[in-house]
């Protein structure tokens, strides 16, 4: 009985999303600007970054918090935190150095390691945003009923 609710309330959620004003295009956008914010590593800012994303794109709120939610997980960031680290110190020179010379010692010690996550976050946000853009405006385009 219970699952039989759920996937009524999920049919119904599918129908309004595809009957959204602004059509597949905004509904992709919301989506991209979604996964673009779970990727980078401003832990409690995920949700105020991905409204301001799809505010930008003019995507959809509901779109953009359903797809941060859905990517932006503790599974997720615990597997992604450390390949963003990767990438962003592959990515980054070796003497790049953010900070200002007075810099207090355990800024100096922690800062390096947040650089290379955000610098690896940025280019793993691109990636989403792109593929999620691609998938959700094709599968939204094909799901959408004709007149």
């Amino acid at each position: 009985m219970r699952l039989r609710a759920l996937t009524d309330r999920a049919r119904t959620a599918w129908a309004r999303l595809l009957a959204s004003p602004g059509g597949p295009g905004t509904v992709a956008r919301g989506i991209a600007a979604g996964a673009a914010a779970a990727m980078l590593p401003v832990f409690g800012m995920h949700l105020i970054l991905a409204a301001a994303l799809a505010w930008v794109s003019r995507g959809s709120l509901a779109g953009a918090a359903a797809a941060c939610l859905a990517f932006g997980n503790p599974l997720t960031h615990a597997l992604l935190i450390p390949a963003e680290y990767a990438v962003g110190r592959a990515l980054l020179p070796h003497d790049f150095d953010f900070l200002p010379a007075g810099a207090p010692h355990w800024m100096q010690r922690a800062l390096p390691a947040a650089e290379e996550t955000l610098v690896g976050g940025l280019l793993f946000g691109l990636v989403a945003a792109a593929v999620a853009y691609l998938v959700a405006s094709r599968a939204l385009a094909a799901a959408r009923p004709r007149n």
